[in-house]
């Protein structure tokens, strides 16, 4: 029998402006339901698949250009679970009544990882594992999202940020459609909110702020990316403004980017590669 936590169907109200309908810097506010993931203390359990060729008939088809490879995706190990479990938010790192979740298919690589400015990631088919949630408030509304991924290599790692470098110098003043099904959205960067954010050593990180607008509603975010080796993570603010609510005691996002920097720092090195 699996020892991974039962999940439970809600329907909360999702108005986040992240991830493909509900994913990362997505760009555009969504509504959407779902899956509730309590974590129980102590438990590392995340169903992680790898498969891009999902069995879920409620996955969106992709375009072949950027969906992930699929059966040459080779599954990922027990470290890969283990590594990604613990990066993301946990239940414990928030206070009642808000609660941490699974997003809709945010365990299947077959869901986008980057997506800033609806621009392609030809990376994103390195991907070995991705698991994403979110942490919900008494409201069902996402006060923040964490993503995290494992790359085939470290050189994967290397190019995914080379690639988010590049989309964010290139990225046009006007609407850009999805490529990959979403919203066709506009991207309007803001300066860096880093700058003077302490850096983590060896972990690698680039923060955009941006506002977004689709069908005529401008939404502001914060999405910052961490890299290690072949460790990626996302971590996506769509309440910018003001105090965050607090992460394992963190009400910063500058506090809250220092402690998911100081998980990743502590990754094994069989797992950053």
């Amino acid at each position: 029998m699996s020892d991974e936590p039962d999940l439970e169907p809600i329907e909360p109200s999702w108005t986040y402006p992240g991830h493909r309908d509900a994913r990362s810097p997505r760009t555009a506010a969504v509504v959407i339901g779902l899956i509730v993931l309590m974590l129980l203390a102590g438990a590392a359990g995340y169903a992680i698949e790898a498969s891009t060729e999902s069995d879920n008939s409620t996955a969106a088809p992709r375009s072949p250009s950027t969906v992930a490879p699929g059966p040459t995706t080779p599954a990922p190990t027990a470290r890969d679970r283990g590594a990604l479990a613990h990066l993301v938010v946990q239940q414990s790192d928030v206070g009642a009544p808000r609660v941490v979740v699974l997003i809709p298919n945010g365990n299947r690589t077959s869901e986008p990882t980057l997506d800033l400015c609806n621009g392609n990631f030809a990376s994103e088919k390195q991907r070995v594992a991705r698991l994403q949630v979110a942490e919900l408030d008494s409201r069902s509304d996402v006060v923040l999202s964490t993503e995290a991924v494992t790359y085939r290599r470290a050189a994967s790692g290397t190019e995914a940020f080379s690639e988010l470098r590049k989309v964010r110098a290139a990225c046009p003043h006007r609407p850009v459609a999805s490529p990959v099904g979403g919203d066709t959205v506009e991207t309007a960067f803001k300066d860096p909110p880093d700058r003077t954010w302490p850096r983590t050593r060896a972990v690698q990180r680039l923060a955009y702020a941006f506002d977004t607008t689709a069908a005529g509603t401008t939404t502001p975010s914060i999405a910052v990316y961490l890299r290690r080796g072949r460790v990626l993570m996302g971590l996506y603010f769509p309440q910018p403004n003001g105090a965050q609510p607090s992460v394992a005691g963190k009400t910063s996002i500058e506090s809250i980017v220092a402690l998911f920097e100081a998980r990743m720092a502590q990754l094994p090195a069989n797992v950053v590669g």
